[in-house]
C-alpha cells in the first residue's frame, strides 16, 4: 500500500530543495529517465547527470528573473495503485520585485517501491502559462 507519510515527506523534501534552488537536490528527485509534459511538449531526461544540466540553467532562468523564492503552498496526494501516486502541488513564487506572489498547479506521478521513491513525471502546463504570463520573455533564450 502507498504510504502517504513517507510520500508527504518525500513532497516536502522537494519543497525544500526548490526553496533552496537547489539544482543537485531536485535533480535528486527525478526517476531515470523522467518525463515532462507541457502545453502539448514532451520533454524529460534519461539520468541524473542530464536533469542536473537542465536544472542549472532553468534555476539560474528564475534568479535572472527574481523568481527564486519558490514555495510549495500547497499539496495533495492521490494513490492510484500500491505503489504509486498522484502528487498535486500548488506552486508559490514570490517575486523579488515586490510584486504580488502568484500560484499555479503542477501534477507530478510518485513512483514508491523497493528502489526508494522518485517522481517519474510531471504535468506543467500552469507553471509555463503562468510565468510566460507575467513575464513574456522567460521562455525565450
Amino acid at each position: 500500500m502507498f504510504d502517504i507519510v513517507k510520500g508527504q515527506a518525500f513532497v516536502d523534501s522537494y519543497g525544500r530543495a526548490s526553496r533552496a534552488n537547489d539544482p543537485e537536490a531536485l535533480a535528486s528527485h527525478y526517476a531515470e529517465p523522467y518525463t515532462s509534459f507541457t502545453l502539448g511538449h514532451v520533454g524529460g531526461f534519461s539520468s541524473k547527470d542530464e536533469a542536473l544540466g537542465r536544472m542549472v540553467p532553468w534555476m539560474a532562468r528564475f534568479k535572472e528573473f527574481g523568481l527564486d523564492d519558490i514555495r510549495i503552498a500547497d499539496s495533495t496526494l492521490e494513490p492510484v495503485s500500491g505503489h504509486f501516486c498522484l502528487c498535486h502541488l500548488t506552486i508559490e513564487i514570490r517575486p523579488r520585485d515586490g510584486t504580488a506572489p502568484f500560484h499555479f498547479l503542477n501534477i507530478y506521478g510518485l513512483r514508491q517501491d523497493e528502489l526508494g521513491q522518485r517522481f517519474e513525471f510531471a504535468i506543467s502546463d500552469n507553471e509555463i502559462a503562468a510565468l510566460t504570463q507575467r513575464y513574456p520573455d522567460f521562455m525565450k533564450i
